[in-house]
């Protein structure tokens, strides 16, 4: 509490003594006369003055441009470092050198490597016991894959619908009986897999085997799109090595035929310019021939039309065989390649639309759509309706459709948030994770615990879940960390 040590003058008393000191006109004798009105030396009246005229002066002074400077108080206790320390190794890819160094710079604080090594390990242990009480609300559209650092496997398996880490358990091996052990774990904790996309690991699959798990396996498409666009870029380099071959040949022709030729050397070539010109159009045709065949390949996978009509599997299994037929006449040997493991995965590919078909089926014969006819201009605005329903702010209340008719957008809508073939999202967070593995140059006990318990309560910037976290929630990181810190556990600052 502040007080003045002469009380009888308060605020506007010396405010008003203050402007008459400042005033240089004022008659002789005042000073005296106000020291023995106000019981007050004549030391404390000048004193009065040079404040009131320091004050003006430092008010009325120029200023730097620019915004000024926010000045606040900022406590800095173990627990403030203990939360900086936290927020340092999870939302920036960092070592425990680099933490201790931008302590250092933002809050003037040396900490000692051992002190932020057991911040992290007893965040780790917190956050695993959260990690182990996660359990997706409904069915978990699973994604399962491996990233490794050095030769040691992280397993891990994400929640296709909510981008949600349901795991991420550094192992020593990514055999059948390691995976089978953690889907069972999963499986324990209440996780419901309504199906599982996972590339051509083998251990994966027989971990599902082992675990008993009675779920559909999808296999990843992502995979599948990322080694043709593999092929198109050999293709495409393979063409432009034939079209420059090809123009060597006519200025070489133009060279031996002309009036005047260049200095120098002749031009030497291999091939007649018939020939070459024959390679080049082969070789620009296979390209845009293959180009066009994984384009036509990756629509008759969608689970609607350009028209926005449902995908027939029938179809699409006419299409993707036709597709793999051409390939196969493309003349090179890894396209055939190609198309032979596409052929093999033919009936993995079409499982998902098979799916979609047979769920969709008794609402599409109107069996349970009451007396409204599902003609194909409503079907179609219904999967449209779905596609922009973030656009357009739609909610299960499904408003703007005929209320007979909401059942049968219900139906659609849920199944149609059931549709997934690929693992990308997996692939995704491993994207995120390897400069955290890398800089670390492994994976310590602390640093998965704490990455899915980040990557669980974020926020998302952009995208369909957007303002939101995987796990749906709206919370702040300082609430997150309310969870991590507590209060009162504090180790001695180093």
């Amino acid at each position: 509490m502040t007080y003045y040590r002469l009380l009888h003058l308060d605020l506007s008393m010396r405010f008003e003594l203050a402007l008459q000191m400042l005033n240089l006109s004022r008659p002789w004798g005042l000073v005296t006369a106000l020291s023995e009105i106000y019981d007050v030396s004549r030391k404390f009246l000048y004193e009065l003055r040079d404040k009131a005229e320091a004050s003006i002066l430092t008010a009325l002074a120029g200023q730097p441009p620019g915004p000024k400077p926010v000045l606040e108080t900022l406590i800095i206790n173990g627990e403030r470092i203990q939360r900086g320390i936290v927020t340092l190794a999870t939302s920036i890819p960092g070592s425990i050198r680099g933490i201790q160094t931008c302590l250092e710079e933002l809050l003037d604080t040396h900490c000692s490597i051992g002190f932020i090594s057991q911040t992290l390990q007893l965040a780790g242990k917190v956050a695993e016991e959260h990690n182990q009480l996660l359990v997706p609300k409904g069915s978990v559209l699973g994604e399962a894959d491996e990233i490794f650092q050095g030769r040691h496997p992280c397993l891990t398996v994400v929640d296709g619908n909510s981008f949600a880490v349901l795991q991420l358990s550094p192992q020593i091996s990514r055999d059948a009986l390691t995976w089978g052990v953690s889907f069972l774990e999963m499986q324990d904790r209440g996780v419901r897999f309504h199906d599982l996309a996972c590339d051509g690991a083998r251990g994966i699959r027989a971990g599902v085997q082992q675990a008993g798990l009675t779920i559909p396996l999808r296999p990843d498409l992502f995979h599948l799109l990322r080694e043709a666009n593999h092929l198109m870029r050999q293709l495409e380099s393979s063409a432009y090595k034939v079209i420059e071959e090809a123009e060597r040949c006519r200025r070489a022709e133009s060279e031996a035929h002309g009036e005047r030729r260049r200095k120098g050397r002749r031009l030497k070539v291999q091939k007649s310019v018939p020939e070459a010109q024959t390679k080049e159009q082969e070789a620009v045709d296979r390209y845009d021939l293959f180009v066009w065949l994984c384009q036509e390949i990756r629509q008759c996978l969608e689970p609607w039309t350009s028209e926005y009509m449902l995908t027939s599997s029938q179809q699409a299994r006419e299409t993707l065989e036709t597709a793999i037929e051409l390939m196969k006449d493309l003349g090179s040997v890894k396209i055939n390649e190609y198309a032979q493991d596409l052929k093999k995965h033919e009936e993995e590919l079409l499982a998902p639309l098979v799916w979609l078909e047979q769920q969709l089926s008794p609402w599409r014969d109107m069996e349970q759509a009451g007396s409204f006819s599902l003609e194909s201009d409503m079907e179609s605005t219904i999967i449209w309706a779905y596609k922009y329903r973030q656009a357009l702010d739609l909610d299960d209340s499904f408003e703007g459709f005929p209320v007979q008719l909401r059942p049968v957008v219900k139906a659609f809508w849920q199944a149609l948030s059931l549709f997934h073939r690929s693992s990308s999202l997996a692939e995704s967070l491993h994207s995120w994770l390897r400069p955290y593995f890398q800089m670390h140059r492994g994976i310590p006990a602390w640093l998965a615990p704490l990455l899915q318990f980040y990557w669980n309560h974020h926020t998302f910037q952009r995208g369909k879940r957007k303002g939101k976290s995987p796990l749906g929630e709206n919370t702040t990181w300082s609430q997150v960390l309310d969870l991590l810190i507590k209060p009162g556990v504090e180790s001695k600052v180093a």
